[in-house]
């Protein structure tokens, strides 16, 4: 007689699931679980817990010069002469100038909207050191950043002129003036009002003669300010004096 495994381990299968159904099943109502301590740490612990991060933000290099201090009275010579070297470069050997850094509100256009007459350059033979703007008659001229007054005056040429030494180490000169707001040593702050325009001195027309001048000495005001959109560059710039006497400067 031969004995079929397959079918005896089919039988053997169903008896065992049969016997296992038919037994009662005591389910316990209650676990032995035993939860871990809880430890209480007291609120002022935890007000003065620190956790420390293993994350470092790695930012680019930017360009830190600190805001410089100007005085707020002035020889008479200060007073009375546009270009005057202020001694920036006596105990450093170079200015930095981050443009990127100066902020919404740290910067005005002295005449906004100000279309352009003339550019710095050479003009007629001889040099034209600023940019002249202008939109309609006797219109108000603006500090473009804050700074102190170094004067406020008549020079021949410039005729009524303001200069405004400024904490970024920059100086601006605004000439032609019909009517000067200020005097030397106010304080100003960026479009804070100084003058009306006007064709005081040199001038044929109405309109304001704008420079921007480091340590006395002019240079181009398109390398800071973009005359288009009326706004800064965003660059950074590095001047020093040069042999001849001169600013150098050098985009980074």
């Amino acid at each position: 007689m031969r004995i079929n495994l397959r079918a005896l381990a089919a039988i053997s299968m169903v008896s065992t699931i049969f016997w296992s159904c038919s037994r009662q099943t005591t389910i316990p109502t209650q676990l032995n679980y035993t939860p871990p301590p809880v430890f209480n740490i007291p609120d002022s612990m935890l007000h003065e817990a620190r956790i420390d991060f293993a994350f470092y933000e790695i930012k680019p290099t930017q360009f830190y010069e600190p805001k410089l201090e100007i005085r707020d009275s002035f020889t008479a010579l200060e007073k009375c002469m546009v270009g005057v070297e202020a001694d920036l470069f006596a105990r450093r050997s170079e200015l930095v100038l981050d443009l990127a850094n100066i902020s919404d509100g740290e910067f005005v256009f002295p005449l906004a909207g100000g279309r352009l007459l003339s550019p710095y350059g050479r003009r007629n033979g001889r040099m034209h050191t600023g940019m002249d703007l202008k939109i309609n008659r006797r219109d108000t001229v603006v500090a473009a950043f804050d700074g102190i007054v170094r004067m406020a005056g008549w020079s021949r040429g410039y005729g009524n002129v303001i200069v405004v030494r400024h904490y970024n180490g920059l100086e601006t000169v605004y000439a032609h003036n019909s009517k000067h707001f200020v005097h030397s040593g106010d304080r100003v702050s960026a479009g804070s009002p100084i003058s009306i325009t006007g064709e005081t001195g040199r001038a044929t027309t109405d309109h304001v003669h704008f420079e921007i001048r480091v340590n006395g000495k002019p240079i181009d005001p398109r390398l800071v300010i973009d005359f288009n959109t009326q706004t800064l560059h965003h660059k950074c710039l590095v001047f020093s004096p040069d042999t001849k006497g001169k600013i150098k400067v050098e985009i980074v």
